[in-house]
């Protein structure tokens, strides 16, 4: 065997041996392909699936949000009657309570006015200034600057 023969084979060697190197890393760059396209396929069934149930969380919280809207506005539509009624009793109520409280206020000055100016003729206070008169004239005795 020659020189030239021995090269041929030893070539020839190792091109077989590097053949057979890139079968083997063809072969597992296949299986690693086929593994990653089923992870794939396994990450996209399980996205689409959270967002279906996103959409469908999405959608209910849609429906409870217009349930409480509806409740606002019945809320509103109450705090405006409620406001509306007591603006109403209090246009009501005042005019009456004031002349109420004015006679009120009347009454117990000519009652006073009447009891001091009944003691006052007996204890011999002005002649001829009766209760009534005292009171719309002034006339009575005052101490710090208010009537007896």
């Amino acid at each position: 065997m020659t020189i030239t023969e021995l090269a041929a084979v030893i070539v020839a060697i190792a091109i077989v041996v590097a053949a057979v190197f890139l079968i083997t890393v063809v072969n597992n760059l296949n299986n690693t392909l086929a593994k990653l396209e089923d992870t794939a396929h396994q990450l996209r069934d399980e996205g689409i699936a959270a967002f279906r149930e996103l959409r469908q969380l999405v959608a209910d919280a849609d429906a409870e949000l217009d349930k409480v809207d509806i409740v606002l506005d019945r809320a509103d539509q109450a705090t405006t009657a409620i406001s509306e009624t007591s603006r109403r009793t209090h246009e009501a109520v005042q005019d009456p309570m004031i002349r109420t409280l004015a006679v009120a206020s009347g009454t117990g000055k000519v009652a006073r006015s009447w009891l001091f100016g009944k003691r006052r003729r007996t204890d011999g206070g002005q002649p001829g200034v009766g209760p009534e008169l005292s009171a719309v004239t002034g006339a009575g005795r005052r101490r710090n600057g208010r009537d007896q």
